[in-house]
C-alpha cells in the first residue's frame, strides 16, 4: 500500500477545517484561538483585554480593535490556522496556567456592561499534550 496524501493542512493539529470555535489555555502561558473562534468572536479585531471572575471561575476576553485601543490590551497574533494571545502575567497572577493545554468552548456573555468571550474553567472540553515531567 502506498502513501496517502494528507490534504487538510491549515486545519490546525489535524482537526477538520470546519471545526467548532475553541479557545485553549496553554501550559506555556498563552491562549490559543482556533480559526472558527477568531472568525466568530474577533472579526477584524487584533486586540484582547483579559478579565477573571474568581467567584464563577471564568475567564473573560474582550475583543478590541488593537493593542492601542486599551492600556490593558494584548495583541492577538493571527496566522492561517488561528490566533495567539500571550497574557502570561494575567494567567500567572490568577494561577491559571494549566499543567496541560486545556481546551474550552467559548460563549458570548453580554449581560454585564461589556460583551465578553467567556471560558468556563470548570467545564473544559478537552486537553492536548501532557504535563512536563518535573519530579524532584
Amino acid at each position: 500500500m502506498g502513501f496517502e496524501k494528507f490534504d487538510e493542512s491549515g486545519a490546525g493539529r489535524g482537526r477538520p477545517a470546519g471545526t467548532e470555535p475553541m479557545i485553549s489555555i496553554r501550559k506555556s502561558g498563552s491562549i490559543g484561538v482556533n480559526r472558527a473562534a477568531l472568525e466568530e468572536f474577533f472579526g477584524d479585531d487584533t486586540g484582547a483585554v483579559m478579565y477573571f471572575d474568581e467567584e464563577e471561575n471564568r475567564v473573560g476576553i474582550e475583543p478590541v480593535a488593537d493593542k492601542e485601543a486599551d492600556d490593558a490590551a494584548y495583541t492577538v497574533s493571527v496566522t492561517d490556522s488561528g490566533g495567539t494571545i500571550a497574557p502570561k502575567a494575567f494567567l500567572e497572577r490568577y494561577d491559571l496556567v494549566p499543567e496541560v493545554t486545556t481546551q474550552y468552548d467559548p460563549e458570548w456573555d453580554d449581560e454585564d456592561d461589556q460583551s465578553l468571550i467567556v471560558l468556563d474553567l470548570d467545564d473544559p472540553s478537552g486537553t492536548y499534550g501532557s504535563p512536563d515531567d518535573e519530579e524532584e
